[in-house]
């Protein structure tokens, strides 16, 4: 394990990328080889951060996750909160 890449020796490890919105990890994995459910998509992305899991059919179609998690809503909420405060919307201190 390196800390640079910190999932690269885990089980069926593709690629990863540091999150943007709360400086977690979101990861992609081969399901089978890492032993996630591939009846979704073969390819899995998943957010370090909140455990939260997304199945894709192509590792094309999993890609973009690695820079915004659009399937965890956890994160998806923190980047709505983000967003309000670089407006200077309600959230704004």
């Amino acid at each position: 394990m390196s800390r640079r890449k910190p999932y690269n020796e885990y089980a069926g490890y593709v690629c990863s990328r540091r999150n943007q919105i709360n400086g977690g990890w979101v990861v992609i994995y081969k399901a089978e080889e890492a032993g996630l459910d591939p009846a979704g998509g073969p390819w899995v992305a998943v957010c370090e951060t909140h455990k939260t899991v997304c199945n894709t059919a192509s590792l094309p179609k999993a890609r973009p996750f690695l820079k915004i998690p659009e399937f965890c809503e956890e994160c998806m909420s923190q980047y709505a909160g983000k967003t309000e405060q670089l407006k200077g919307g309600p959230n704004h201190a």
